[in-house]
């Protein structure tokens, strides 16, 4: 008798432990809960994207000028303007005299190699 009873009190509490774990994997899998997930989970890969990529340019951003200004430094030769130094003269000049400065490159490319060398020289500021 006492194991008949033994194994009755087993059974009811396995049972209650069975429907109790049955009863949250099915409010786990309702589809009200899986869409909750499905949102948190968006929420949270969006907030970590956005926050990937704004450092990821700021740090691309920062190494580019940095190699900007390494590059321009190695291959300015001594006395040399700074291109944005050239670029802001021309800006100066207006755009009536550059347009003035291209016919007359482009006059001097047709009529000679050496002249249209010369007068895209004259034009950057600077050469190789």
């Amino acid at each position: 008798m006492i194991r008949r009873l033994f194994w009755v009190g087993v059974g009811v509490t396995i049972t209650v432990v069975v429907i109790r774990q049955g009863r949250r994997v099915v409010a786990r899998y309702t589809p009200e809960a899986v869409t909750e997930r499905a949102s948190e989970l968006g929420r949270t890969a969006s907030r970590r994207t956005g926050t990937f990529l704004s450092s990821f340019r700021g740090e691309f951003t920062a190494a580019r000028d940095a190699r900007e200004a390494e590059l321009v430094a190695a291959l300015l030769a001594e006395g040399q303007p700074h291109p944005d130094e050239v670029r802001a003269a021309r800006a100066d000049r207006g755009r009536h005299a550059a347009r003035g400065a291209s016919s007359s490159a482009a006059a001097a490319a047709t009529a000679d190699p050496e002249a249209r060398i010369r007068a895209d020289e004259d034009e950057l500021g600077y050469s190789f």
